[in-house]
């Protein structure tokens, strides 16, 4: 069964076969953690309605910074800004990033990388009370959500990227916006944008706060659960990123008991399993792949518990 890897890392877990797992792709970006920024908003930084609720009244919308799990998804710490409302509605916050010194992104960086030319803001959407019932499935109630992201860099404050608006398995999705379970990636392409490439390889181009946004949400099995009342969400991550070509796709077979792995031979890519997809336990596959007609490929023995397996470009 063939498997289409999604550019950058952005789907894993995509099929299953024998115990085997296809997994996306990884390579080095300017990330931003939002378990880096803490409630309340500091100086310079402004909430909007309903956010502006906080603090005064945070049994209607509240911020909670959240450090305790692994985004597998991602390949990355999924901790972030947690924000709840009760009440729902449109509601926004500009955050003045660092103090407005600008951004020192995971990796180091601090100007983003001359090849940066799209965004992505990476989100969790959590449950809400009434979706109890729905057990580990609960984001399948999350059938519409419109998430505003406005960007504030050396080149331009950019106010009018588009409102992507987005739910799980719905067929009315902005382009741009990916559901893999409750976690959920919203790309935007920046190279078109007044000034931006020129400052970027020039590196000159710092982020220094953006403006994040949820429009009305429609959610289901709720007790609340029509147009624009209760949600969850966590912004994990914003990554300022090359526009990368797809890896090849990976692909399961079986022949008798034993599962065959393989890809088409290009590029300089290596296949690499993890148990369990944290962020620092992925490791190459020991042994060097068959090649025939142009095809990687490996025979692995059905293993006795879940192997993942994504390839990897250095």
């Amino acid at each position: 069964m063939k498997i289409k890897s999604a550019t950058r890392r952005l789907a894993t877990a995509l099929a299953m076969a024998c115990g085997l797992t296809l997994a996306g792709w990884a390579q080095a970006q300017d990330v931003y953690y939002w378990d880096n920024f803490y409630p309340p908003w500091p100086p310079h930084s402004s909430l909007y309605p309903n956010w502006n609720n906080y603090p005064a009244n945070t049994s209607a919308v509240n911020f909670n910074t959240i450090f305790a799990f692994t985004n597998a998804v991602l390949d990355e710490p999924a901790g972030g800004l947690e924000v709840t409302s009760t009440i729902g509605g449109y509601g926004s916050g500009y955050a003045d990033l660092n103090s407005g010194t600008g951004v020192t992104f995971a990796n180091g960086n601090f100007a983003l990388a001359t090849n940066d030319t799209t965004c992505i803001l990476a989100f969790t959407v959590n449950p809400t009370p009434g979706m109890a019932s729905s057990g580990t499935s609960f984001y399948t109630n999350y059938n519409w959500i419109g998430i505003q992201f406005y960007l504030n860099l050396d080149s331009g404050p950019y106010t009018s990227l588009p409102v992507l608006y987005g739910g799980w398995n719905n067929p009315g999705n902005s382009n741009g916006i990916v559901w893999v379970g409750s976690n959920v990636t919203m790309t935007v392409n920046l190279s078109s944008l007044p000034k931006f490439t020129a400052y970027t390889q020039g590196g000159t181009n710092h982020f220094y706060g953006c403006n994040l946004g949820v429009n009305p949400a429609v959610i289901f099995n709720d007790p609340n659960g029509s147009s624009g009342l209760p949600y969850d969400i966590t912004f994990n991550s914003i990554t300022f990123a090359s526009n990368l070509t797809p890896p090849p796709n990976l692909a399961i077979s079986h022949i008798g008991t034993d599962v065959i792995v393989s890809w088409p031979a290009s590029g300089s890519y290596t296949l690499q399993q993890s148990a369990n997809m944290a962020k620092y336990s992925w490791s190459p596959w020991g042994f060097p792949p068959a090649s025939n007609n142009g095809i990687y490929s490996i025979t692995i023995p059905a293993p006795p518990n879940t192997l993942f397996f994504r390839l990897s470009n250095p």
